[in-house]
């Protein structure tokens, strides 16, 4: 008998799930492709559908975005994905933007619009989607320079770990890892003591000027180098906490050479955050 497109697409996806660490839970494992979503008048207003535009998943889609959820099956996530799957958004979408939201209190609603940002994909905290746009396929494909793994296999485990911050109630993003990564208050905004962070901005204006102009793996590349210098893996991860720790943990996996730029205080939170994860 021979099989579906669909079958064979499945298998493939299997497969390759078991090949980097075999037996390991991998985020396909705990993810599901949803086809649709319901806006109403009431929450989410409408206007999130007509901001994002859902759409149906292709086979060929599934078999993409598969491929890089089986490949987050590194053993120190296990407890991470088994929080995402007991209290976290385990269904992604396929979209065709972002969106970004306000208060509308003329009529005592949240309110979405476009977002202009080309974001690959996006986790929304305030609908609970996860979101996969045009722009995850359309993307300019590179190699980040130290992972060696596509940056976009790296930007699946960043919003994951959103989802995992949304699931936890974001007992792992705050206290302790801000102490760990030197976040503090400056009497103005929150900012990584012990650095010029005026300085921090302009370099990072730098990197969105490349962003501008389109010269997207330029703009990576410095972002990647500069971060590094300062022991962050990109200098986004210096502009946020929230952002930070999603870059923190991302990059703690699919980067061997972090140990050559985290600091004794990020290493040791990692350690304990895997482990302490595990707990129910």
């Amino acid at each position: 008998m021979i099989k579906t497109l669909s079958t064979i697409l499945t298998l493939l996806i299997s497969l390759s799930a078991g090949a980097a660490h075999a037996g390991a839970l991998s985020a396909l494992d705990i993810m599901t492709f949803a086809d649709s979503f319901e806006c109403q008048d009431k929450f989410p207003h409408h206007s999130f559908c007509e901001a994002v535009q859902f759409k149906p998943w292709t086979d060929e889609e599934k078999s993409v975005v598969g491929s890089y959820l089986a490949k987050i099956n590194d053993p120190r996530l296990e407890g991470i994905l088994k929080k995402i799957q007991q209290n976290g958004i385990t269904k992604i979408h396929r979209v065709s933007y972002s969106a970004r939201w306000f208060n509308n209190p003329q009529f005592r609603r949240v309110e979405f619009v476009r977002s202009a940002e080309k974001a690959f994909l996006w986790v929304n905290p305030v609908t609970n989607v996860i979101g996969v746009t045009d722009s995850f396929f359309t993307g300019t494909p590179f190699v980040d320079p130290y992972a060696q793994v596509d940056r976009k296999q790296i930007n699946i485990l960043h919003e994951l770990m959103h989802d995992f911050d949304i699931a936890t109630d974001h007992a792992f993003s705050m206290e302790v890892y801000e102490k760990a990564a030197g976040w503090g208050y400056n009497g103005k905004e929150a900012v990584i003591v012990g650095v010029d962070y005026e300085k921090v901005k302009a370099e990072f204006q730098s990197v969105m000027a490349l962003m501008k102009e389109k010269r997207v793996a330029e703009a990576y590349a410095l972002d990647r180098e500069l971060g590094r210098q300062y022991g962050f893996p990109t200098l986004y991860a210096m502009t946020n906490q929230f952002e930070g720790f999603a870059e923190v943990v991302a990059y703690a996996i699919f980067d061997p050479t972090v140990s050559q730029y985290y600091s004794t205080e990020l290493k040791f939170y990692l350690d304990k955050l895997y482990n302490v994860s595990t707990d129910k």
